[in-house]
């Protein structure tokens, strides 16, 4: 119980959250000016996203039929990762989800 008045419960932020759409909203902007400076950027951004999704969803499919746990499921995180970093963002994605 919280001594605050008309406190609810999960209403605050905690600092973890905060730190994390800090950083969130700093990389977006981050992006948004790639884009801005050199839109053709955008073009990569959507290619490399394309391909590391297809990349995913096959290697999700092909875990399915062979009864394998895959570590990585097709979320808007991994797309991000894959889009932002490429085919080394969706090893790194493997890795620490063999790892964690």
């Amino acid at each position: 119980m919280s001594t605050y008045i008309g406190h609810k419960e999960g209403f605050f932020m905690d600092q973890n959250q905060m730190l994390l759409y800090i950083m969130v909203g700093g990389c977006g902007l981050c992006v948004l000016y790639g884009i801005l400076k050199r839109p053709s950027y955008l073009l990569v951004l959507l290619a490399r996203g394309g391909f590391c999704s297809a990349l995913i969803f096959f290697i999700h499919i092909y875990c399915q039929k062979n009864g394998i746990h895959a570590p990585v499921d097709l979320n808007i995180a991994s797309i991000g990762t894959g889009a932002l970093l490429g085919l080394p963002g969706v090893v790194v994605l493997y890795v620490l989800g063999c790892i964690v």
